[in-house]
């Protein structure tokens, strides 16, 4: 037997949903009035009180439109309260992370970080991620060598169910910015476990560096040789998959067997690795001609 509905729970859901709507469209004062309306009709609910001291904050809060640092410190407080509706909550965190993309749209510079996150991070924190992966895109078209926009880029896709692409742009990120990255941001779990083969491999240093050429040798992360890396990179690790890029494009078998001899004596583990995991061609026969 089917339960029945409850109405009152019903238009709950409908009105809390109308003010969503209205904080979607900037009609705050609208929204404050009917969350504070909704409050008064159901004094014993907590929610609808949290709603609507929430929705008439925003409205008295002042957010320059040219201050996107000012709209950041809103967003981190919309983001601990959790004491409304989900869907009212969801609504004011939308509004202020799309407030932090305008505003840095409108400041000087046209700001693609604020407060050392970039502008997408923010979209994705308030689970926007088609519009965050938008931003991080854009940023990287600006600024190929941003790793944290790589990395946040990474998460979104992997967010929207693109997990290729989320692998590409993990694997770049710690190609070009390895140092400015932390594995606990990583949201896809095979990536960051990768991190657990570096005692395996006998690999020293920054494990971050190395996450490329681990994430190779664990048909995790495609394989690539586009990545903007700046300079000479970030130490073996990075040596390691330029070795392996290097490799990919030898042309003759005197190029192979150098390239194969450096990697063994920079990461003899890793090396082995690779060769038994069939990640490395056999050295070919020689022709002749090399």
């Amino acid at each position: 037997m089917e339960m029945a509905s409850d109405p009152l729970l019903e238009n709950l859901t409908i009105d809390r949903g109308r003010i969503a709507d209205l904080i979607a469209e900037g009609r705050l004062d609208h929204a404050a009035y009917r969350a504070r309306h909704l409050a008064d009709r159901h004094a014993d609910d907590a929610g609808c009180a949290a709603d609507a001291r929430r929705v008439e904050r925003l409205v008295e809060t002042d957010l320059p439109r040219d201050r996107p640092v000012a709209w950041a410190e809103a967003f981190r407080k919309a983001l601990a309260e959790t004491d409304g509706s989900p869907v009212v909550t969801q609504a004011v965190r939308r509004y202020l992370a799309r407030g932090i993309a305008r505003s840095a749209e409108g400041a000087p510079g046209r700001a693609a970080t604020v407060e050392g996150a970039p502008v997408g991070a923010y979209l994705l924190d308030a689970d926007l991620p088609e519009e965050a992966a938008a931003s991080l895109y854009a940023a990287l078209a600006t600024s190929p060598t941003n790793g944290i926009a790589a990395l946040f880029l990474a998460n979104a896709l992997l967010r929207l169910g693109r997990v290729e692409e989320a692998r590409d742009n993990y694997r770049r990120a710690f190609r070009i910015s390895p140092l400015d990255l932390s594995v606990e941001q990583i949201a896809d779990d095979e990536v960051r476990e990768l991190v657990e083969l570096a005692d395996e491999l006998e690999i020293s240093g920054d494990v971050r560096i190395w996450l490329p050429a681990i994430g190779l040798l664990e048909d995790v992360l495609p394989f690539s040789a586009l990545d903007p890396v700046p300079g000479a990179g970030f130490g073996d690790g990075t040596r390691a998959y330029d070795l392996l890029v290097a490799h990919k494009g030898a042309r003759s078998h005197r190029e192979r067997t150098a390239i194969r001899r450096d990697l063994r004596e920079l990461a003899p583990a890793l090396f082995d690795a690779l060769l038994s995991s069939r990640k490395l061609d056999a050295a070919p026969t020689p022709t002749g001609t090399a």
